[in-house]
């Protein structure tokens, strides 16, 4: 028998009393818990760091002689200009 027939067995006899079955569901309550936790900080984190990556390239692109506002404003017509060349493209094609 494997590790996840071992594994079963351990979950049917927790089961198998009230007892066990209210400390499989603590169990799971804190495993689930931890879960929402870490998946929380970890967005948290990575938008931080998505934040400070923005920044730094702002910088770099201003020290290249382009104004941290005019950064901006490219990025924007950038942006505009994608969607009109994907509302073009959907009207013509």
């Amino acid at each position: 028998m494997g590790p996840w027939g071992i594994a079963a067995l351990v979950l049917v006899a927790a089961t198998a009393t009230e007892k066990g079955r209210k400390t499989l569901r603590d169990v799971t309550k804190g495993v689930v818990k931890a879960g929402y936790v870490v998946t929380k900080k970890s967005s948290t984190a990575l938008g931080e760091l998505k934040e400070e990556i923005a920044d730094v390239v702002a910088e770099v692109k201003a020290e290249q002689g382009e104004p941290a506002e005019e950064v901006k404003k490219v990025k924007s017509s950038k942006k505009a200009g994608e969607t009109d060349k994907k509302a073009e493209s959907e009207t013509t094609g």
